[in-house]
């Protein structure tokens, strides 16, 4: 006889309660105070994740806002192979290329042909992966071909465990500025080629009327000598800019005559003199060095001489250069009997000129000569 519905389900009671009770416990902790304080921890968890992620996007976007201010500056960011991968404002404004089209591209597109042809972009992540920075003072290409003259440096860009994962390239347009020194090295060649021709004139003019007077060689030798050394002055200055010269290359050309003979030693800590300090420097070595060659250390196969200089600091701010001559192996020195121009020059010229120090020992073993000059902030 079959078992009746009514019957049936009195049975499925206890049987449902059985089941209930053989449930896994992890379940049946969910239920009340456990997990009313999982869920409070779970949303308090996503609170805090929103509130970081905010946070980010905050400051993602200061940094952004940050970068797209700098409007005079082009930032271009590279990774490993060259490939733009961002760039603000600035880089938009200069370059001309449209943020979503220059993404992916080679920073090479920036070169010109000739800088291409030469590796010059390859050189430059090079440089600045090896020295930890690379000068870019070349012409770039905006994106319409025009071309602009760029200022800046091309850095790696570096994890937090130090290994690089790119670059990062900072420029301005100086072409305003590159123009400026263009007109003004133009200016200044022809300022020394005025400065030649005068020189040379005076030259021409001095050596006719000496030769014409009762002068004597001798001292027609000496005036020509002295134009040379003040002519070889200015060609120094030149190389430099019109701004000075190392009193180191000061020193070589002066002493060229003996160079490679041994019997000249000169050394000293890296030091740039101003324009009018060159001038007198130039002509003071000369008068040394002839006087040394006529009656000195140099006069005789023994003889040498030893140039060293040094810098010292005088109060705060103001540097001094010290500048020993100083003649060994040469005759007995004599002291003159009345001053010469190389003395006139020497104590007089550098004090009036250069607000400088001269004292001339004349010790039997040597001539010394001590000079003592100022050098400008930022000068050495």
């Amino acid at each position: 006889m079959s078992s009746s519905p009514a019957g049936d389900s009195g049975r499925a009671g206890p049987k449902s309660d059985a089941l209930r009770d053989r449930e896994p416990s992890s379940k049946r902790c969910l239920d009340g105070p456990a997990e009313a304080s999982a869920l409070a921890r779970a949303e308090r968890r996503i609170r805090e994740l929103e509130a970081e992620n905010q946070a980010l996007r905050a400051e993602a976007e200061r940094l952004h806002h940050l970068l797209d201010s700098v409007a005079l500056y082009a930032i271009v960011t590279l990774d490993l192979e060259g490939r733009v991968t961002g760039w603000n404002e600035g880089a938009h404004a200069i370059l001309g290329y449209e943020h979503g089209e220059i993404l992916g591209r080679s920073g090479e597109v920036f070169f010109p042909a000739e800088d291409r042809a030469e590796g010059a972009f390859v050189k430059e992540l090079c440089r600045a992966m090896n020295e930890g920075h690379a000068p870019n003072e070349r012409w770039h290409l905006r994106r319409d071909g025009s071309r602009f003259w760029a200022s800046g440096l091309t850095m790696p860009l570096l994890r937090e465990d130090g290994e690089p994962e790119g670059f990062v390239s900072i420029m301005r347009d100086n072409t305003a500025g590159r123009a400026e020194e263009e007109r003004r090295a133009l200016m200044l060649a022809e300022m020394v080629h005025r400065m030649k021709n005068v020189l040379a004139t005076v030259q021409a003019i001095a050596g006719q009327t000496l030769r014409r007077s009762d002068v004597p060689p001798e001292v027609q030798d000496a005036l020509e000598e002295r134009l040379m050394a003040l002519a070889a002055a200015h060609d120094l200055l030149t190389r430099g800019g019109g701004e000075g010269a190392a009193l180191a290359e000061v020193v070589r050309r002066a002493l060229t005559s003996f160079s490679g003979t041994g019997r000249v030693r000169a050394g000293g800590a890296p030091v740039w003199v101003a324009a009018d300090a060159v001038e007198m420097l130039n002509l003071a070595f000369h008068e040394l060095a002839t006087n040394a060659a006529k009656y000195g250390a140099l006069s005789v196969p023994d003889g040498h001489v030893e140039v060293s200089w040094s810098l010292r600091r005088f109060g705060k701010s103001k540097r001094l250069v010290e500048i020993s001559w100083r003649e060994r192996g040469g005759p007995p020195v004599v002291p003159p009997a009345h001053q010469g121009f190389g003395t006139r020059l020497l104590e007089r010229g550098l004090a009036q000129k250069v607000d400088g120090t001269v004292k001339l020992s004349f010790l039997q073993e040597g001539l010394e000569c001590q000079i003592c000059l100022p050098v400008l902030a930022g000068g050495s």
